[in-house]
């Protein structure tokens, strides 16, 4: 990476000042103080990541954190595109990744308070090639060595990842069955994906454990079956429209498309895009160039489990509302109720021992149950998830903050540590 400290300094100046000012005219923004944080202590953040920068060991970060509702810190520091040294701004468009599950658990839920399904109604009521489902004797073994369901896997199941399903996102035998039968092409629709995934067996007996899943993907197939509606309909129109995240979808368009930010990953020591140029880090269909790069056109996989794109700005709008009991400036997607109940630990202490024992997870958010064993400051009861690309949000109720981060990197394991350093950042500057 090309770097020069003063000219990233001014950048970064300029960036603040600039869209700090536009995000006041749509959202709160206050001093620090007014909302109970340290100026001093707050403005580390922006220091520390500039830092990283300079360093080389990130491209560039946005941040935001907000309290009672109220903007304390925004801040674009570093690059969009480190290479092409396209400089970050507020407006950067980042894919989400598995950021798109809690807005997809939202939307089910809200078709749940309309008394359309129960949380104990089987799969199968409404998708019926899951009544069938064969179960993987051994979790490790052969594909074909299959056992009956004990139970069908239920709605529940699939918000809180206890249905059986994998995530696919591998290089196991399994996973690349996944891959084989086009579970994650951009040319397989939600109903497609549904037969395919009705063909391949569950990892585990449905409700016995904890297992990181494509379960929003069939949560969102929920969504269409029960509206009537296309997944990407539904949520520009039921949640997207009346939150004003005007910058998220499964689609970045031609106007926007200088916007989104290439995902990088580490080429010989130097952070570079994943494309077919410079190719791709290990691991998994993730980091497919076609997953990377398919977001400037149409394309039929509207997911679930990932998908979407989003700005820092959106995406804070969507917490916020959710911390505010499901409503924004008047519009309202869920009850505080059924905010409350999504955000609780739903896993029984068989579950949750193969999750983590300082964590639960409820019905499209991890939740913290013992902050002294998350490993960084956090208050019992917040609740949050991340992107594979580095993305974060938490939301802690007790309080009352948002947090979002939004970076585009895969395979730099710099990025690993910034979910706890921004978290020692943000509590340490509360007074």
């Amino acid at each position: 990476m090309k770097t020069n400290f003063l000219r990233l300094f001014l950048i970064t100046a300029t960036i603040f000042s600039v869209s700090f000012a536009t995000a006041a005219d749509s959202l709160p923004v206050v001093q620090p103080e007014d909302v109970g944080f340290s100026s001093e202590q707050l403005n580390k953040i922006e220091t520390y990541f500039t830092s990283r920068v300079e360093k080389g060991e990130i491209a560039g970060i946005v941040t935001l954190v907000a309290r009672h509702g109220k903007i304390a810190h925004f801040s674009a520091v570093g690059y969009q595109d480190a290479e092409q040294e396209i400089p970050m701004e507020k407006d950067t468009i980042f894919r989400i990744y598995s950021m798109t599950k809690p807005i997809v658990s939202t939307a089910l839920m809200m078709l749940y308070q309309d008394g359309l399904f129960q949380m104990n109604d089987p799969l199968s009521k409404f998708i019926p090639e899951f009544a069938d489902l064969r179960v993987l004797r051994d979790p490790n073994g052969p594909l074909d060595e299959t056992v009956a369901m004990e139970r069908e896997p239920t709605v529940q199941d699939i918000l809180r990842h206890t249905a059986g399903f994998s995530h696919c996102l591998g290089n196991s035998e399994y996973d690349k069955a996944c891959v084989e039968l086009g579970l994650f092409s951009t040319q397989t629709s939600l109903k497609e994906m549904m037969t395919a995934l009705s063909k391949i067996p569950l990892m585990n007996q449905p409700g016995s454990q904890w297992r990181y899943s494509i379960g929003p993907d069939v949560a969102l197939r929920l969504v269409e079956v029960i509206s009537g509606m296309s997944a990407d309909d539904y949520l520009e129109q039921k949640m997207f429209d009346l939150l004003g995240m005007d910058d998220t979808g499964y689609i970045v368009n031609s106007d926007n498309a200088h916007r989104l930010s290439p995902i990088h990953w580490r080429k010989d020591g130097e952070l570079v895009p994943i494309d077919e140029a410079h190719g791709r880090p290990r691991g998994g269909v993730l980091a497919e160039p076609w997953s990377v790069n398919s977001y400037t056109f149409d394309h039929e996989y509207k997911g679930g489990s990932l998908g979407l794109v989003s700005t820092t700005e959106d995406y804070f709008r969507f917490a916020q509302a959710i911390l505010n009991g499901g409503k924004l400036n008047g519009k309202r997607l869920l009850g505080p109720k059924t905010v409350e109940f999504m955000s609780r630990n739903h896993l029984s202490e068989e579950q949750n021992s193969t999750f983590s024992p300082a964590l639960g997870f409820g019905l499209g958010f991890a939740t913290i149950e013992d902050a002294t064993g998350a490993g960084y400051p956090a208050s019992e009861g917040t609740f949050y998830w991340s992107g594979a690309a580095s993305t974060y949000f938490w939301i802690d109720p007790v309080e009352d903050i948002v947090v979002v981060s939004m970076t585009q990197h895969m395979g730099v394991r710099e990025t690993s540590a910034v979910r706890g350093e921004l978290s020692a950042l943000v509590y340490g500057a509360l007074e």
